[in-house]
């Protein structure tokens, strides 16, 4: 009879750890997206066999958790992830679960609530718990987190759904403040579905020549005489009909298709503006005033504007550019050196929507100075 005797405890111990790995964030301890999306397939089953049975779902995001790690530092950053999922813990029953989704994002799964009332209740709670300040290394640090919450139904079908549902509530939560939480409603997909289709449209729009310049006349109300033209951006949608700007703009910023619309609207207005003088050499000089936005602010701008005028052959000085406030102030001193060059280059400038930017009256003067010259 012979018997062999292998010591296999090192082997289990590895596999035992590549299995919580796979299942469990490394840095705080918790579930991670694959565990989690396990535990929403479960409890969804409970409750398309039991209707009465209601679970929620809360997603969580840091408000401006990028600035903590780039002023701090991830080290800070990552200290910072591990005692806020300490405080989420804090905020639950022992029979809910907490996930770290990813970068600062955790999600939490709150089974067999009674009513509404109860995740909202939580979503106070954690929303409450966040507002003291963390010590981390001596220094104080405040943080606010955006909530979105999403509650089961009897038509459960995929996991990603929930997750899905509860995020746009959260982005809603965002863009109504942070620092709050908002419950997910069905218009907030429909809204999503729709801005993904602009989107998408909003690309192929240029090549299929879709934008339109519309051009409202400036009169001096000294002379009562008309000086120039504002270019306006339209958008003949071939199945929406005409889109004004306030509905697509904010997502060509957002997506960066600002910049080639921009030089597109650039091109068109001093184009047109050549035509003009041409055909009605008798008219007085006008002025063509194009709307910059603040994505346009880029090293490259003054170059982009120069060559645009030398291809149309519109001399600089006929060309107005409009600057929100806003732009302004993103970074006033890089803007303030541009505005100086464009100056240079002859072209006039002027800051539209005044007063919304909340400027100080030091930069008011520096803009005035810069025009002046």
């Amino acid at each position: 009879m012979v018997g062999v005797q292998t010591d296999i405890t090192e082997k289990k111990h590895a596999e035992k750890k590549l299995v919580h790995d796979a299942l469990y964030d490394i840095l705080t301890g918790l579930p991670n997206r694959v565990s989690l999306m396990e535990r929403l397939r479960r409890t969804g089953e409970l409750t398309n066999q039991e209707q009465q049975y209601l679970f929620a779902v809360l997603f969580i995001d840091l408000d401006r958790f990028k600035m903590i790690n780039d002023s701090l530092g991830h080290a800070v950053g990552d200290l910072l992830l591990c005692e806020i999922a300490h405080r989420l813990i804090n905020c639950l029953r022992p029979e809910d679960t907490i996930a770290r989704i990813g970068g600062d994002e955790f999600v939490i799964l709150l089974e067999d609530v009674k009513n509404h009332d109860n995740a909202i209740a939580v979503a106070e709670r954690i929303l409450q718990e966040l507002s003291t300040p963390f010590n981390l290394e001596g220094r104080e640090i405040f943080t606010t987190a955006s909530i979105g919450i999403t509650f089961s139904s009897t038509t459960f079908k995929h996991p990603e759904d929930l997750l899905r549902d509860a995020d746009l509530a959260m982005y809603r939560a965002k863009t109504q403040g942070r620092g709050r939480y908002e419950i997910f409603h069905p218009r907030m997909h429909t809204s999503a579905v729709a801005l993904l289709e602009i989107e998408t449209d909003l690309r192929r729009s240029l090549e299929r020549q879709e934008l339109r310049l519309h051009y409202q006349p400036i009169v001096s109300l000294r002379t009562n005489r008309l000086v120039g033209f504002e270019a306006l951006i339209r958008w003949q949608h071939p199945q929406q009909g005409l889109i004004p700007p306030a509905k697509f703009v904010p997502i060509a910023e957002e997506t960066g298709l600002i910049a080639p619309i921009g030089n597109w609207i650039l091109r068109e207005a001093c184009t047109q503006m050549c035509q003009w003088q041409t055909q009605f050499p008798e008219w007085p000089a006008l002025t063509i005033n194009v709307n910059l936005s603040s994505k346009q602010f880029t090293p490259h701008l003054v170059e982009q504007v120069h060559q645009i005028l030398q291809e149309t052959g519109l001399e600089a000085q006929y060309l107005k550019l409009e600057i929100t406030e806003s732009a302004l102030m993103g970074n006033a001193d890089s803007a303030i050196i541009t505005l100086t060059q464009l100056k240079q280059l002859g072209i006039q400038l002027a800051i539209d929507d005044f007063g919304t930017g909340y400027s100080s009256l030091s930069y008011c003067i520096v803009f005035q100075l810069i025009h002046l010259r």
